[in-house]
């Protein structure tokens, strides 16, 4: 089921203008856009999120099609810098299969475009786009899903590339103590829930289901958390950001541990 969510103005102005590009530059190679993340689940923060695409291609690109997307997103990020406009482009058929099966993608991720790489080439990537995603051009296509993958995967990047992040913020506590360290928080509460309810959700969400499942311990880093990402208010809970960074990175490892208990 995609999502019901409308897409907002700024989103939309910056993928037509993508796709004028493109269009212009590869005639009939884009047959399809897709919007997801905060998008898909009604939790777009202007200033704040990226959009992150999904572009179907009406067969695999040859090499000067590639280049005619470098260049149209090398365009885009000059004439339209934000929002971002970050996702991979592939064929009908590369969502048809598992994505460990499909072949690397051309990438966008914040102005930088890689021709073959595998940013967010993943069951999650997949799953949100089945779930949660909205159609700027043409009807999604099948999508492979597999909820019991799903959950493996994101238990998998919990326990050995989160329990890498978790030491890391731990080791080095003035980076912990950071604004942008605190994204550390949601983005654990966002893979914990997938585990705990079995749904997808939104960091933001994430944090507001983790006020009311997360032990009060916990509930100052996550309001910290929240407040930076929606701006919902200049006041801190916290007096010393050592303190705080301290908070992330416990809170951090707490979710890393409980994933692998």
């Amino acid at each position: 089921m995609t999502s019901p969510h409308p897409v907002p103005e700024d989103v939309r102005a910056v993928c037509a203008a993508w796709l004028e590009l493109i269009d212009v530059a590869a005639p009939g190679l884009v047959t399809g856009l897709h919007v997801r993340g905060g998008i898909g689940f009604g939790e777009y923060i202007p200033g704040v999120s990226d959009i992150d695409m999904v572009a179907v291609l009406d067969h695999s690109p040859s090499d000067d099609e590639v280049a005619a997307l470098e260049a149209a997103h090398a365009e885009l990020a000059a004439t339209h810098p934000q929002p971002p406009l970050d996702g991979f482009h592939l064929t009908a058929a590369d969502l048809a299969k598992d994505p460990d099966d499909c072949p690397d993608l051309p990438c966008a991720l914040h102005g930088w475009f890689e021709p073959a790489d595998r940013y967010d080439v993943t069951p999650v990537g997949w799953h949100e786009l089945a779930r949660h995603s909205i159609a700027v051009r043409g009807d999604l296509p099948e999508v492979w899903t597999d909820q019991q993958r799903l959950e493996d995967f994101t238990r998998q990047t919990l326990t050995t590339e989160w329990a890498e992040i978790a030491a890391s913020l731990t080791k080095f506590p003035q980076e912990s103590a950071a604004d942008e360290a605190t994204w550390h928080v949601l983005a654990a509460a966002r893979m914990h829930h997938l585990l705990v309810t079995g749904e997808m959700t939104s960091k933001s969400a994430a944090g507001r289901w983790g006020l009311v499942h997360y032990n009060a311990r916990w509930h100052p880093v996550i309001r910290e958390a929240l407040r930076l990402r929606d701006a919902t208010s200049q006041t801190s809970e916290y007096a010393d950001p050592a303190a705080r960074g301290a908070d992330v990175a416990a809170f951090t490892a707490y979710v890393v541990d409980d994933a692998t208990s």
